[in-house]
């Protein structure tokens, strides 16, 4: 388990993007705020999974289905306190590079998806487990 560092102050979504993995808890970004939720139950995870079957021979070539990645939502300029969804499924438009040159230019560049390439963000609704949702860091 790696613990994720406390922001002293409202994170870009650049910042958020450079912080290490947690492996325990999922996170987003609120405003520049780190949020922190439980992972969730492996009913939710089948769901998602079989979605995820299903959609993808239906996808264009042009697009991408992809579970579980970081969402820069462009709210706010790059240089102010940033929102990052984490979407079940994210349907992203790969324009202009194969998939292998989109997808290793994100992981390489260690940056979110940007709202401007989503076509649509799946969320599976949570089953009866209580979800608790924390907001870790510095309030803005």
């Amino acid at each position: 388990m790696t613990a994720l560092p406390v922001p002293l102050r409202p994170l870009t979504a650049a910042e958020y993007a450079g912080l290490p993995e947690d492996s325990d808890h999922d996170y987003e970004l609120q405003d520049g705020q780190v949020i922190m939720s439980a992972k969730p139950i492996p009913d939710h995870q089948n769901a998602v999974g079989e979605l995820y079957v299903q959609l993808r021979p239906q996808i264009p070539q042009n697009l991408k289905v992809l579970l579980d990645v970081d969402l820069d939502m462009e709210l706010a300029p790059p240089t102010q306190p940033g929102t990052v969804r984490v979407p079940d499924l994210a349907v992203v438009a790969i324009s202009g590079m194969t998939s292998l040159d989109f997808l290793s230019d994100v992981v390489r560049l260690q940056k979110p998806f940007r709202a401007a390439d989503l076509m649509r963000a799946i969320e599976a609704a949570r089953g009866s487990r209580r979800q608790a949702t924390n907001i870790v860091g510095a309030a803005g």
